[in-house]
């Protein structure tokens, strides 16, 4: 891997580090209370800052890193991975102290024309490559990605038109929250695994990848009915819906059914730590679409989207589970990302407790407040505990990235 691709890696993960300090902290407001702090602030920044900075810069990293092979072009995508993160660092520290005010707005509004500059030169750079189904994810990740920008972009005239309500703002924020987290992050975590079997020369049934492929797209667009269950809880939202959650779920039996002949071969490509983030990638991804096919009974579908221990544990799911561990696994296959220092296989430990503990709870705790149950003994404090195991399962990683360079892959 080229120096630019590392140096872009590590960056992310300090994006990474700073998210997930944001959100300990938020986790904390909820042990003692912090006066100083304005939480809906802070909460802006964590989540801004954990998907543009952490997701969007680290799938950057390895999108260029695995599609673009003239390395003439690597000076304009390190022009502007860098433009890109001044955007980062600019809503890090704006959101706190305002929230949606006009700096924040202006980054914000900054990420997402750029990320249309990237899209457009990556569309271009890959036009001569040769036609493979993870450049059909790749792309269809960038034009979800494109379109969950709608959302932002509808939120102006919706605050400041004729559709000032709460109802249209929350359409509008799910909107573009759907179609990151099950467009976007999903469709590029398969692209990068796809482009690295390719790469390896596991080419997979093309016909039963584009099944897969477009049995997934039609769900992504159709489980937007969800978010609009919220306000409108009509029969045939959630008629939608179920279809949307049907299909999705047979995309995940072609999926099975797409590598289930390859899984060895596949398999014998990882080891170690490579391998582990692999399956909690795996695992993730699954439990993403089982927790989603439950929705389909109405009555669950309102507790999905009422119960804010259930939405958060569903985003941190895709975020750091399925996105995450995805990425975490192809970057030490592939030489971005090395353990080979105490520090680092100690940060990746403390990062995996802190995720599976915080599921845990959260899961947990939704299904006892669904249940009428009330609440764990010392809830709040467990959960801080296990949450600020992932920043500082992070930084120690990231600490371990700059004791020594180091390129070649590791597992």
């Amino acid at each position: 891997m080229k120096t630019y691709h590392i140096q872009w890696f590590r960056i992310a993960l300090l994006n990474l580090v700073l998210a997930t300090l944001l959100g300990a902290l938020l986790r904390y407001a909820f042990v003692e209370e912090l006066a100083w702090m304005k939480f809906r602030n802070v909460l802006h920044a964590h989540s801004h800052v954990a998907m543009l900075g952490w997701g969007y810069m680290a799938l950057y990293a390895l999108f260029v890193a695995f599609f673009i092979a003239d390395e003439s072009r690597l000076k304009f995508y390190n022009r502007l991975f860098w433009l890109t993160q001044i955007s980062v660092l600019g809503m890090l520290f704006s959101f706190p102290v305002q929230g949606y005010g006009a700096a924040s707005i202006a980054f914000s509004t900054l990420h997402i024309l750029l990320s249309y500059v990237w899209v457009w030169r990556f569309w271009t750079d890959t036009q001569s490559n040769t036609p493979g189904w993870s450049l059909h994810f790749a792309r269809a990740a960038l034009v979800f990605m494109v379109i969950s920008t709608l959302g932002v972009w509808s939120i102006g005239p919706v605050i400041t038109g004729g559709f000032r309500s709460a109802t249209f703002f929350h359409l509008a924020v799910q909107f573009f929250l759907h179609f990151q987290f099950n467009g976007w992050f999903i469709f590029a975590a398969l692209a990068l695994a796809l482009r690295f079997l390719e790469q390896k020369g596991i080419v997979l049934p093309g016909r039963r990848v584009g099944l897969f492929f477009w049995l997934l797209s039609i769900s992504c667009l159709l489980t937007y009915a969800l978010a609009v269950a919220w306000s409108n809880p009509l029969p045939i939202v959630f008629a939608v819906n179920g279809a949307g959650v049907a299909i999705q779920l047979a995309a995940l039996i072609a999926f099975f059914v797409l590598i289930r002949p390859q899984r060895n071969a596949i398999l014998a490509l990882f080891s170690g730590w490579s391998k582990s983030f692999l399956f909690l990638a795996f695992f993730s991804f699954s439990g993403k679409i089982l927790v989603q096919t439950a929705v389909v009974i109405p009555f669950i579908a309102r507790a999905a989207y009422t119960i804010r221990n259930y939405v958060i544990g569903f985003i941190h799911l895709i975020l750091l589970g399925a996105l995450s561990c995805l990425v975490f696994s192809l970057a030490l296959r592939s030489g971005l990302f090395h353990n080979r220092t105490a520090l680092a296989r100690l940060g990746l430990v403390l990062f995996v407790a802190g995720l599976l503990g915080s599921e845990a709870l959260l899961f947990l705790q939704g299904t006892l407040l669904w249940g009428a149950k009330g609440f764990l003994p010392y809830y709040y404090e467990m959960l801080f505990g296990v949450s600020a195991l992932v920043p500082l399962g992070a930084a120690l990683a990231a600490a371990g990235q700059m004791k020594r360079r180091f390129t070649a892959p590791s597992g």
